[in-house]
């Protein structure tokens, strides 16, 4: 079986009411590994490239937030309901302890579950991740796009959903042009990356066919990352690898820097000029450093 082989999708109805999608990769008896997409983003995310392939011995579980792919938007989700959703798809996969790797967006939610199910993981991941937007600090360094939306996520869902329907509903009527512009904004590690075949074939599916409340999830997590996460970071007890390109102009470096500083015990593993998505070249080494070799 392929390392990327793709076991099963599946949709959870959970007690609530809602919908829960996730998707798995590698090996079934494999040590299980939570995946969670970047803003916006999506299960389809997380599919490992030909370049840079699941490393043998894992299984990963890549999870729908709330609002995105087939899991049911939810108006009223904070940071810290996340944990919920994971240990509801983990006790159905029977699984007692497991990873989890945060990608961008997905670094907070990282966190929280560091914070929240301490006694089940196995390790915990912050690749690129998003730090606090509220901190003084969090847009320097950061592509234009993104300092307007920290901006409005500052102030409420109003001006920032409808900014979000607007960019992402051009993205899902024309995703490669979406590539294109967002591309002129990225550092010259990160243009290669979206130039490859492969990853912008998965990222214009992503966006061509996520869910119809994208832009109201996106726009959700932003506010929810502007805004009081609910926990305390300096309560965290298990450590946590943090991952960071120094070129990095969606999530700028210092974010990493600040969240490992606050964390006890946090490792910071910093890569001279690369950006945004070095989990792409770097998965082997991120799973193997954080999760062991499995």
């Amino acid at each position: 079986m392929s390392n990327s082989t793709l076991l099963t999708a599946t949709v959870l109805r959970l007690s609530n009411g809602r919908d829960l999608a996730f998707r798995e990769y590698g090996d079934t008896n494999g040590t299980p590994v939570f995946a969670f997409h970047g803003t916006p983003g999506s299960r389809l995310q997380i599919a490992p490239p030909s370049s840079s392939p699941l490393p043998a011995g894992y299984r990963l579980i890549a999870a729908d937030r709330p609002g995105y792919g087939h899991s049911t938007f939810d108006p009223n989700r904070r940071l810290t309901h996340w944990p919920n959703d994971v240990a509801a798809i983990a006790d159905y996969l029977g699984l007692d302890r497991f990873g989890v790797l945060g990608i961008s967006g997905g670094g907070p939610h990282a966190l929280v579950c560091a914070h929240a199910l301490a006694q089940r993981l196995l390790g915990v991941a912050c690749v690129s991740g998003v730090g606090p937007l509220y901190h003084p600090a969090a847009m320097d360094g950061m592509m234009t796009m993104n300092r307007w939306l920290t901006r409005l996520s500052r102030r409420g869902q109003f001006l920032l959903r409808l900014l979000m329907r607007l960019q992402f509903g051009a993205a899902q009527r024309n995703p490669s042009r979406m590539l294109d512009v967002m591309s002129k904004q990225l550092p010259p590690a990160d243009q290669a990356i979206v130039a490859e075949p492969e990853f912008r074939a998965m990222m214009a599916d992503d966006l061509r066919n996520n869910s119809s409340t994208m832009a109201l999830a996106a726009a959700q997590d932003f506010v929810l990352f502007a805004s009081d996460w609910g926990f305390a970071i300096q309560d965290i007890r298990v450590p946590v690898h943090f991952f960071q390109g120094s070129e990095d102009r969606n999530v700028p470096a210092q974010h990493a820097a600040l969240m490992a500083g606050m964390v006890p015990g946090a490792v910071l593993h910093r890569y001279a000029g690369e950006g945004h998505f070095l989990v792409v070249p770097r998965l082997r080494e991120i799973m193997e450093t954080t999760f062991g070799t499995a």
